[in-house]
């Protein structure tokens, strides 16, 4: 089995030598494995420290590169192997201000894939509530709905506004998934079956051989924000779907890397990113 992974860094090297790490660890307990790591830096800071291979067990490049934004830097670190993406049985991006479990590997090995999964959606668990960022979107958003966010992004004030609510209903649904977690546990022989998941979390991507194999691509130009929408409407047009495996997990240390930009910049590229989408898959289009 061999798999690349991308994980992408602006200004947190930190993080990025603990994600390393917890990368490193889960690896060596999943003998046979090839592992090819492409560490994609968009800082614009001096590293703190010297990644080197000798470091780690797996393949491991640092790529350097200007500050492009997250799916521009995946593609950089795709098109720097020198065996294309047909090659791996799974290429994943992510952020940095991650950590994945020991058994990250072995469980995502052992996971049998559906004939038509383009995509994993594993279980991203915050640090900050405990919830699992997955899944993104159960369904596909309307234009009014874009529209409305593109207005949203339009205004500094509401955007503020806006993110206060998208708090207090994630809070809401880190109880919703507490409460469900402990009937699963009181009931183990109920089982429980997920609706199909239009959008998975952006902050760690698994695709599937397949996902590449039906012509499904990851050319999403924009600098930040939006991932999770392009990919999603990647697999619609490809007849291709999301499985959340909880199982395959993933630890959120909560955007490391936004939480160091203005909000005035963020609420730039959400509204851009709208703009986007309502422009390429939604105008006049089915």
């Amino acid at each position: 089995m061999k798999i690349l992974l991308v994980p992408v860094c602006y200004n947190a090297y930190e993080d990025a030598g603990r994600f390393l790490a917890s990368v490193d660890l889960a690896y060596r307990a999943c003998p046979g494995l090839v592992l090819d790591v492409v560490l994609a830096d968009n800082s614009t800071i001096s590293p703190i420290k010297d990644f080197s291979s000798s470091d780690y067990a797996y393949s491991f490049k640092h790529l350097k590169n200007e500050n492009v934004g997250y799916f521009p830097a995946f593609n950089k670190a795709l098109a720097s192997q020198p065996q294309g993406v047909e090659s791996y049985d799974f290429v994943v991006v992510c952020n940095v201000d991650l950590v994945v479990a020991e058994d990250f590997f072995q469980t995502l090995l052992a996971h049998p894939l559906g004939n038509e999964t383009g995509l994993i959606a594993p279980g991203i668990f915050s640090d900050k509530d405990g919830r699992d960022l997955n899944p993104k979107m159960m369904s596909r958003p309307t234009a009014r709905k874009i529209n409305f966010m593109r207005m949203v992004c339009s205004n500094i004030v509401l955007f503020r506004w806006y993110h206060k609510l998208v708090r207090m209903r994630e809070l809401a649904r880190s109880r919703e998934q507490r409460r469900d977690r402990g009937l699963t546990s009181a009931t183990p022989t109920a089982a429980a079956v997920e609706s199909p998941m239009y959008g998975a979390h952006g902050s760690f991507m698994i695709f599937t051989r397949r996902y590449f194999a039906k012509g499904a691509d990851v050319a999403y130009p924009r600098f930040l924000f939006g991932e999770e929408g392009f990919v999603a409407e990647q697999l619609r047009r490809h007849g291709l779907s999301i499985e959340h495996v909880p199982g395959v997990r993933v630890f959120d240390k909560e955007h490391a890397s936004t939480s160091q930009v203005k909000l005035d910049f963020i609420c730039a590229e959400h509204k851009k990113s709208y703009d986007y989408f309502y422009t390429h898959f939604l105008r006049n289009r089915s």
